[in-house]
C-alpha cells in the first residue's frame, strides 16, 4: 500500500491557452470566414455563435451549410484546413510573453503544482515564451473534434499524459461549452474567461469568473487544490 497521504499526491493546474490567454476566439472567427468562404459558405460573428459554436466540428459546418441551402462536399477537408490556418494564425500571435499569466505560471509552479498548458500553437515556439519557468511546466498540443471548445476527453487525457488525477485538478477554460467538457471530465474544480463572441453562455457548476490572471487566481487554485 502507498505511503502517500492526498496531500502528497501530485496536483495540476491545465490551462486552454488559446481562448484564456490567446485572442483564439477572434482568431478562430478569421481563419473560419477566409476558408468557408472558399467553400462557398457565408460566415460572421452571429451566424458562428448561432450554428458552429458549442457543437462537434462535423456536425456545425453541417448546421451553417444547411441553414444556407448547401451541401459540403469535403467537410473532412474543410475542417483540416481550417484547423491548419487556425494553429498558424495562433503561432503567430505569439509575439511576447503575456506578463499576467507568466506570473500566474511562476506562482503555481514554486507551489509544486504541475501546469499544463494546451495549444493548437506550435509547442516550441509556446513553451519559448516561459523560459523564467523552470520547472513543473508542460506545453501540450492536442486537438478537440469541437468547434472553439475542448471535449471532455482532452481534459482527461492531459491529465493523465502527466500522470495526474482528474480530481486533484483545475482546469481554466474559455468558454461555457468548455466547462461542460470539464464537467464531464471529473476535473476537481473549473476557472472560466467568458468567449467574447457568445453573449449568454451557461457556466453552471464552474467555480469562478476571472477576468485576468492576477493573484486572485492564484488564490481559487490554491483554495481549491487544498494546498
Amino acid at each position: 500500500m502507498s505511503d502517500l497521504t492526498e496531500r502528497d499526491i501530485p496536483r495540476g493546474v491545465i490551462v486552454e491557452f488559446d481562448f484564456t490567454v490567446l485572442p483564439g476566439h477572434q482568431l478562430l472567427l478569421d481563419v473560419c470566414k477566409e476558408q468557408l468562404a472558399a467553400a462557398g459558405l457565408e460566415v460572421d460573428a452571429t451566424l458562428i455563435a448561432r450554428y458552429m459554436f458549442g457543437k462537434p466540428f462535423t456536425h456545425a459546418l453541417e448546421a451553417l451549410a444547411a441553414s444556407q441551402g448547401k451541401t459540403l462536399e469535403d467537410a473532412p477537408g474543410l475542417i483540416a484546413a481550417c484547423n491548419t490556418a487556425f494553429s498558424t494564425a495562433l503561432t503567430t500571435a505569439l509575439t511576447e510573453a503575456p506578463a499576467d499569466f507568466v506570473k500566474f505560471a511562476k506562482a503555481i509552479t514554486a507551489k509544486g503544482v504541475k501546469l499544463i498548458v494546451i495549444s493548437r500553437a506550435n509547442a516550441d515556439a509556446v513553451k519559448a515564451l516561459f523560459a523564467t519557468v523552470q520547472e513543473n511546466l508542460t506545453v501540450q498540443t492536442d486537438t478537440s473534434s469541437g468547434f472553439g471548445f475542448l471535449g471532455w476527453d482532452v481534459w482527461r487525457r492531459a491529465a493523465r499524459k502527466n500522470n495526474l488525477r482528474e480530481r486533484l485538478c483545475v482546469a481554466i477554460t474559455g468558454s461555457g461549452f468548455s466547462v461542460k467538457g470539464v464537467l464531464t471530465s471529473s476535473m476537481g474544480g473549473t476557472l472560466f474567461k467568458v468567449n467574447p463572441l457568445v453573449a449568454y453562455q451557461d457556466f453552471s457548476g464552474g467555480d469562478n469568473a476571472i477576468q485576468k490572471f492576477d493573484a486572485s487566481v492564484v488564490n481559487d487554485v490554491t483554495r481549491i487544490l487544498r494546498i
